[in-house]
């Protein structure tokens, strides 16, 4: 029964710190849907530059990596129902999207850009950073964990991108990738 009530307790406890944690937070975002939950400990930089749709759930130690644009445009938009697991690394500095109810699982890695290396007789830490292209994640699309997705890449519709995966190509609409590097090829129960 104790062990009942300290649960009980516990998990009131992680509501009442997240809700408070997304409410002092929500203002950052350049747009932040309706109930939307960003949990505690969520590392933000440049969160002005971030739509968040409504019923998005981030978790705890997830880390959104933004730039602002020279235009001022929005870098990441994150649609309605999305999931985004626990230490999840979004690196935004142009575009990355994530169209409805995409689940992204824990310690998966998503980028638009790279690091410069055009010089060898510089430490690549002090040449910069380079856009390299959009991701897309398009609706319904699920990313399992310990994933990569690599700048220039789409994931189709409702597709499928396995654990530990390592993304450098496309993925069509009901798709499926797995391994390292990625071998796509279409669900067997994909519609015609």
């Amino acid at each position: 029964m104790m062990q009942k009530l300290l649960e009980f307790a516990a998990g009131m406890l992680r509501r009442i710190r997240t809700r408070v944690w997304t409410t002092a937070i929500r203002g950052r975002f350049r747009a932040f849907g309706a109930g939307s939950v960003v949990e505690p400990l969520c590392a933000l930089n440049y969160p002005d530059v971030v739509e968040v749709g409504e019923r998005v759930h981030i978790r705890e130690h997830a880390w959104i990596n933004c730039i602002p644009r020279p235009d001022g445009g929005t870098v990441l938009r994150i649609g309605d129902g999305c999931y985004i697991g626990r230490f999840v690394h979004i690196n935004a500095f142009s575009d990355v999207r994530l169209e409805s109810d995409v689940m992204i699982a824990d310690r998966v890695y998503i980028a638009d850009t790279d690091h410069h290396y055009k010089d060898p007789e510089t430490p690549i830490i002090h040449q910069g950073d380079q856009v390299k292209g959009p991701v897309l994640l398009k609706k319904g699309c699920w990313i399992g964990t310990g994933a990569v997705i690599l700048p220039g890449v789409t994931v189709g519709k409702n597709a499928v991108v396995g654990p530990n995966t390592v993304l450098h190509k496309d993925v069509p609409d009901f798709g499926m990738a797995f391994g390292n590097p990625a071998k796509v090829t279409l669900r067997a129960d994909a519609p015609k």
